[in-house]
């Protein structure tokens, strides 16, 4: 007899005992205890990269040396959604400070001193740390899981916070560039 598991593998009944059978389902319910963590350099398709001030995640034009503030962003993928929406949770400084999505007449960008590797093995609701990434003619774009149909946005103004919108428009921009550090 077959049994359709997590992810849609099938999962023969005969070979496995009710103890390994167990055992097969706890590995899909959390991730595994190394997760890997990429970093990326980001910006907009205006050109602006992102850096820290007064703590907000900013999107700005850093030439000479200070080029030296654009924050590279790591992300982990997260598990506890479905695979086929490409989630990711987002951090800065070396995984320590993620970013989730707040609320408030409409959602927020914060950035919280919760390390992504913690966020990445389910300890605590990942909803607001998730982004859900698409990618389309060389571009990313990221919606919040919390709040489908706003993605991260950037001003088309420089020096100006990230934050979220429902697409993009005359003053928002929503379109990013990756590339691996």
């Amino acid at each position: 007899m077959s049994h359709q598991g997590h992810f849609g593998f099938p999962i023969n009944k005969r070979q496995l005992s009710s103890k390994e059978e167990a055992s097969a389902f706890k590995l899909h319910e959390k991730p595994a205890a190394q997760t890997k963590v990429s970093k990326y350099r980001i910006w907009d398709v205006a050109q602006k990269s992102l850096y820290l001030r007064n703590n907000q995640l900013v999107a700005g034009y850093l030439q000479g040396p200070n080029s030296a503030l654009e924050e590279k962003i790591s992300w982990v993928t997260n598990r506890f959604f479905e695979r086929e929406k490409f989630p990711i949770i987002l951090s800065i400084q070396d995984g320590r400070r993620s970013l989730a999505c707040g609320m408030g007449d409409q959602p927020v960008l914060q950035l919280e001193d919760v390390n992504i590797t913690e966020l990445s093995q389910g300890g605590q609701d990942t909803t607001r740390f998730t982004f859900f990434r698409s990618y389309k003619d060389g571009m990313w774009r990221f919606e919040s899981a919390a709040n489908p149909g706003w993605l991260l946005c950037t001003s088309t103004h420089s020096n100006e916070p990230l934050g979220f919108t429902q697409g993009p428009d005359a003053t928002h921009i929503v379109d990013f560039y990756f590339q691996l550090c």
